[in-house]
């Protein structure tokens, strides 16, 4: 029985403050937290030991709701390839996009055709407006295309309990963001993929225990740079100096502050047109328009004059699949960063696109920083153009070797991230 020595004491226990019932409310969801937490992995030791003993192929799901975010084209080859595994794109919509919040990423038809016209198995996890659970289509293993606007039925906690959960990132991370590793998502996975040693130990910085789940297997996105590419892109006329322009949506101060779109993306645009020499695609984010329409920068008809004056110059490619685009280009304009790692491998130049107080980069992303051609303003960079074009110039000498091994490794991420299934499974 509690004793209370003082008034105060009784009254404070019986009517604590905000900040007691703040903390007491924080205790509380930590406890659910690590209950759950718990089930899941009790949850995965279940599954793996069914899955030891299955005769038939173990059936690996894709869950994709931005076709733009692909990153699993090699390890979807991967089990398309093995007499054991059978693979399955699901195409869904973000939880934005269900509740109308967002109509510009309504792209359920689209992300559906940009797999089956690449005859790969897809079907549908959304119909007639409503989210389908996953657990219908009997998968062993799902894989995510990213964190973000899942309903509750699909995320890792509630899969957990039917199959193994899986994720790779979706962008190589190179600032220092904490949403890199959220303990509601990251945590529940079954392995979280991630990009390299260096990565790893960040997580670990966030909070003791987070690596417990990770495997580093590199970046699959890059397993294309061990083959020879399959076409030339999409440029019109090879003959002209080929550029693509890829502005990032971040313009919340909130946020990963990396967008330039308000103080250059009209002058790239009018630059391009007095530049018939060079051939350009415009490649923006995916959640682009979103951002522009949020932040109020453009309006839908103006956003939609932009696009229609690219189109008049050159071309707009808005999906995923684009690492034969950066191949075949002679130069990346962008103020993305997973771009960055992304195209390096090319050996290519890169001007990149910067601002006063972007986020930080990490370890990694400092390195590869170094590697571009930092622009501020218009005049920087129409001299980082013309050096480029006058005296062809590709990669800057702080960008070695290196760095290349550091972002492609020797194996093939795919082959990394098959083979740590495979152990888990016939482990358990």
């Amino acid at each position: 029985m509690r004793v209370f020595r003082t008034l105060a004491d009784f009254t404070a226990w019986l009517l604590p403050s905000k900040n007691k019932r703040l903390q007491y409310k924080d205790l509380c969801s930590y406890l659910d937290l690590r209950d759950d937490l718990k089930r899941a992995k009790e949850n995965y030791e279940i599954i793996l030991s069914r899955l030891k003993n299955k005769t038939d192929k173990i059936r690996v799901v894709f869950l994709v709701r931005e076709n733009q975010k692909w990153t699993y084209q090699s390890i979807y080859d991967e089990f398309a390839k093995s007499d054991k595994f059978e693979p399955l794109v699901l195409v869904s919509l973000l939880e934005i996009c269900h509740i109308g919040k967002d109509k510009t990423r309504n792209n359920l038809e689209e992300n559906y055709n940009f797999f089956k016209s690449r005859n790969m198995n897809v079907d549908y996890a959304y119909k007639d407006g409503e989210y389908i659970e996953l657990e219908e289509f009997h998968p062993d293993i799902v894989f995510y295309d990213q964190p973000w606007d899942l309903p509750q039925i699909h995320t890792p906690f509630s899969v957990s309990k039917y199959a193994l959960t899986c994720y790779c990132p979706y962008a190589y991370e190179l600032t220092d963001s904490r949403e890199h590793y959220l303990i509601q998502f990251h945590g529940f996975l079954y392995k979280f993929f991630v990009n390299s040693e260096s990565h790893l130990k960040i997580y670990e910085s966030y909070l003791r225990g987070n690596s417990r789940n990770c495997f580093v297997a590199g970046y699959p996105k890059l397993d294309e740079y061990f083959s020879p590419p399959k076409s030339k892109g999409m440029w019109k006329n090879n003959e002209k100096f080929k550029i693509i322009y890829a502005p990032h949506h971040s313009f919340e101060k909130n946020g990963l502050r990396l967008a330039t779109f308000k103080e250059n993306g009209q002058f790239i645009l009018d630059f391009a047109k007095q530049h018939p020499e060079t051939e350009w695609i415009f490649k923006p984010h995916p959640r682009f328009k979103y951002a522009l329409l949020k932040n109020k920068i453009m309006n839908e008809s103006e956003i939609n004059d932009y696009y229609n004056e690219w189109k008049k110059i050159g071309s707009v490619y808005d999906e995923g699949d684009y690492i034969d685009i950066f191949r075949s280009s002679n130069l990346l304009v962008t103020d993305c960063v997973s771009f960055i790692a992304e195209y390096l491998p090319t050996k290519l130049p890169i001007i990149r696109l910067s601002n006063s107080s972007p986020a930080k980069f990490n370890e990694i992303g400092s390195l590869m920083k170094k590697a571009c051609y930092s622009v501020c303003s218009e005049s920087e960079f129409q001299n980082a153009f013309n050096k480029l074009i006058t005296e062809k110039n590709v990669n800057k000498e702080s960008c070695s070797a290196e760095i290349f091994s550091s972002i492609l490794g020797t194996k093939k991420s795919s082959a990394r991230i098959m083979e740590c299934l495979m152990n888990g499974i016939l482990e358990s």
